[in-house]
């Protein structure tokens, strides 16, 4: 694979699934909470594929990074195709609709929509916004306000980062409506 890759969902589990390997062979287990653009193809088929897989890495760092580099080596993936970065963007409460992808030696939850829509809201990147569309049809999204609320009863009061202004956050919401008119 290039620097860059372009995974697919099949190239995710599989990836994963030899990083779960190398742990599981080890006596190891590890859990993570993927979010962000990687999320999307392993919740909807018709997301065809992301660069890399951002992800909330729960258990010890070492031993999972290990596996992320052997599985690196071995595909000529950048050392990051599966990293931390994330971590300070994802909301600080539990997601209790995260979905679970179990392969011996690793636990993968993958972002709720919820979840997801309000992370890629606090964002808002150009290149969220075909997925916000996707988000916004699968949750019942029909107005921007709806939006917000979703994104403020997610991340409550504990934003990651500065809270963006109400306003942005409106004006993001009716950009993505009005695509989807």
């Amino acid at each position: 694979m290039s620097p860059d890759p372009s995974l697919s969902r099949e190239d995710i589990r599989g990836l994963l699934t030899e990083v779960g390997g190398f742990l599981h062979v080890r006596g190891w287990t590890a859990t993570i909470y993927v979010a962000g653009g990687a999320a999307m193809p392993l919740l909807f088929e018709n997301r065809a594929t992301t660069r890399d897989i951002d992800a909330v890495f729960r258990s010890d760092k070492g031993q999972l990074e290990a596996a992320i580099r052997d599985v690196a080596v071995r595909h000529d993936l950048p050392v990051q195709w599966l990293n931390d970065k994330v971590t300070s963007m994802v909301p600080a409460g539990p997601d209790d609709e995260a979905s679970e992808l179990v392969v011996p030696g690793l636990r993968v939850l993958v972002s709720s929509e919820r979840h997801l829509l309000a992370m890629k809201m606090l964002a808002g990147r150009d290149r969220d916004l075909a997925d916000l569309a996707l988000l916004f049809s699968r949750l019942g999204v029909t107005s921007p306000q709806q939006a917000v609320q979703v994104t403020e009863d997610v991340f409550g009061p504990t934003y990651p980062v500065d809270p963006p202004p109400v306003e942005y956050l409106l004006a993001l919401a009716t950009d993505v409506l009005d695509a989807l008119s």
